[in-house]
């Protein structure tokens, strides 16, 4: 005989022999789940940061060396060309997020992005104000290097492009404003005269629908006039019937007969 299908005892779901019971009941709180990543991953940036701390300045002071090839006066306009760029740009692209219309993704993204592109300016910053031993490493290596100039003119240049940066922002939002402005003023004197010619229209419309209905009147008025004096023939179109003059006088009397029927001499 086969074995019954009919579901036993045991195999309920909610009973106290399963597996499923008994994962459930040994699973981890979500706040202490939470708290280990994060306990974890602060560990890992502090570390991360002593790591970048001790090997950054370094690299970073031996690439401005290299790129300065040595020489003194190169550094000065590899100093602008850092500064003023990598503090333009990020200002420029983080300004981007204030619009509400973009998906908040998109704004953090932009964010993410404006402070990768300060990292060029953050590493100079730590070169020159850094206070570990890395730091004042990189420093000789720009004295002796011949890119000790680097830091001064990249530091001039961090703050122009900051103010370059907020005045373009500040012109740009006043010419669309003013480009809003005229736009709004073109589609209200643009309005003004569609309205004046749709008055215009409506008023040679009723001039022309006033003529319509006079001539009309007009033609109304000669044809029951022609009407009225098909029905009687003597009427003149004015309807006004001319007085009858006699033809034939009594007898006996004449043009020269006077009234009392005595024959003129």
């Amino acid at each position: 005989m086969s074995e019954s299908t009919a579901p036993r005892p045991d195999d309920a779901p909610g009973s106290a022999g399963q597996p499923g019971a008994a994962m459930a009941k040994r699973r981890m709180p979500v706040w202490l789940r939470r708290t280990i990543v994060g306990a974890v991953a602060a560990i890992v940036l502090v570390v991360a940061y002593f790591i970048a701390s001790v090997t950054v300045p370094l690299a970073w002071a031996t690439s401005i060396r290299d790129q300065t090839g040595g020489k003194l006066g190169n550094a000065i306009p590899l100093g602008m060309f850092y500064g003023f760029v990598f503090s333009f740009v990020p200002v420029a692209v983080a300004w981007q997020a204030h619009h509400k219309k973009l998906d908040k993704w998109v704004r953090i993204g932009l964010l993410v992005v404006a402070v990768l592109l300060t990292l060029p300016n953050l590493l100079t910053l730590a070169v020159l104000y850094g206070t570990t031993g890395s730091a004042a490493d990189a420093r000789s290596i720009w004295t002796t290097g011949g890119a000790n100039w680097f830091g001064t003119w990249s530091q001039i240049f961090m703050v122009a492009g900051v103010v370059c940066a907020v005045g373009v922002i500040v012109l740009g939002r006043a010419w669309i404003s003013r480009g809003r402005k005229i736009r709004q003023i073109k589609a209200a004197e643009r309005l003004v005269r569609v309205n004046d010619a749709a008055k215009a229209r409506a008023a040679r419309d009723a001039g022309r629908a006033a003529e319509k209905r006079a001539r009309a009147a007009g033609r109304a008025a000669e044809k029951s006039a022609r009407a009225g004096s098909r029905t009687n023939p003597g009427t003149p179109l004015g309807g006004v019937r001319p007085a009858t003059t006699p033809q034939n006088p009594p007898s006996g009397e004449g043009p020269g007969t006077p009234p009392d029927g005595t024959p003129q001499a």
